[in-house]
C-alpha cells in the first residue's frame, strides 16, 4: 500500500526561533529560518494556503504552546496557524473539529503526556479522519514530544520508579499511523537509553526510535526514515537478539541484552524501517 503523506515525529524541545532559548550541544547546526525542524514541517506541507492545526491536547500548558507555535510559523512566513485544544472523544468528533482537520494541511500534536492522546483520540472519528488523508492526500502528520511517542502502534508511558528498584517500562496502544516501531523522545538529555532498549527486548519486531531534543525524523511512505535537526537518532534493533534476561536482581542488576543492535543517525542520514539498512 502506498502512503501518500508524511509524519515528522520530534524528541521535543525544537527551536522555536526564541532568543535565548537553551538546546543541548548541537551536533549539527542549524538555522531557524532556512533550516530547523519546523522549517521542515513547512517545506513538507509545501502549501501557504493549507492551515496548519496545532493540536495541544496533551499539554498541561495549551495556550502558552499554542501561542509559542502560532509565532513560531508565522515567523517562518506561515499565517494560516490554528490552535485546538480537544479534551475529550466527544470534542475530537465534534463537527467543527472534523471539518478543520479535513482543511488543514498538516496537523502538528504538541507535547505533554502521551496518554492524553490515545485516551481522546483513539477509536473516534478524528482518528480514523486523519489516518484516512495521511493515506490518501499528500497530509503531515508531526508530533513533538508525547506527539511522537503516541505515533506509533506501541507507547511507551513512564511508571513510578519504586525503591531500591529500577522502574518498569510500560508499553500502551498508541495512534498506529506507523508500525512496529517504538518511539522516545528527549533521548539523551533524560537517559532513556535503557528504557527503550527494555522495550525492545521485550518486543524484538519492533524498531527503537530514540530522539533527541530539537532532532527528528520524517517518515515516507511508513517506511523510509530521514534524520533532521540539530542532534543524534539512535535506531535499536532487536532482530539480532540471542538472549534478554530482564528479570535478574533487579537491586544488582540493571538489564542483560545479547547481540542487540544500535545504529546512530544525524542530519541527513537515511533507513528504512522494513529492511532495516540505510540508504
Amino acid at each position: 500500500m502506498t502512503i501518500h503523506g508524511t509524519l515528522i515525529a520530534i524528541g521535543g524541545n525544537e527551536d522555536k526561533g526564541i532568543k535565548k532559548k537553551t538546546l543541548h550541544v548541537q551536533d549539527t547546526p542549524h538555522d531557524f529560518v532556512t533550516s530547523g525542524i519546523l522549517y521542515r514541517v513547512l517545506t513538507e506541507t509545501n502549501n501557504p494556503d493549507a492551515p496548519i492545526e496545532v493540536i495541544t491536547t496533551a499539554s498541561s500548558i495549551p495556550d502558552k504552546v499554542g501561542k509559542d507555535y502560532v509565532k513560531a510559523f508565522r515567523k517562518l512566513g506561515h499565517k494560516k496557524v490554528k490552535v485546538m485544544h480537544v479534551a475529550s472523544p466527544q470534542e475530537a468528533d465534534d463537527k467543527k473539529v472534523l471539518d478543520r482537520i479535513a482543511k488543514a494541511g498538516c496537523v502538528m500534536f504538541s507535547g505533554g503526556d502521551q496518554l492524553k492522546l490515545t485516551t481522546v483520540f483513539r477509536d473516534t472519528l478524528f482518528a480514523q479522519l486523519i489516518h484516512e488523508r495521511y493515506v490518501n492526500d499528500h497530509f503531515i502528520i508531526a508530533g513533538t514530544s508525547a506527539g511522537a511517542m503516541a505515533m506509533s502502534d506501541l507507547m511507551i508511558y513512564p511508571s513510578l520508579r519504586k525503591k531500591g528498584l529500577t522502574p518498569e517500562v510500560r508499553l500502551f496502544p498508541g495512534l498506529c499511523l506507523v508500525h512496529e516501531v517504538i518511539i522516545d523522545t528527549h533521548f539523551l538529555v533524560r537517559g532513556r537509553f535503557r528504557r527503550l532498549a527494555v522495550a525492545v527486548a521485550n518486543n524484538p519486531t519492533h524498531i527503537g526510535i530514540g530522539l533527541e531534543e530539537d532532532t527528528g525524523v520524517i517518515i515516507r511512505n511508513g517506511n523510509q526514515l530521514e534524520t533532521i535537526g540539530s542532534g543524534l537518532v539512535t535506531i535499536i534493533d532487536g532482530r539480532s537478539l540471542q538472549d534478554a534476561n530482564l528479570t535478574v536482581a533487579q537491586e544488582k542488576h540493571d538489564i542483560f541484552i545479547e547481540n542487540m543492535l544500535v545504529h546512530v543517525l544525524i542530519h541527513g542520514n537515511n533507513f528504512t524501517l522494513r529492511n532495516k539498512t540505510f540508504s
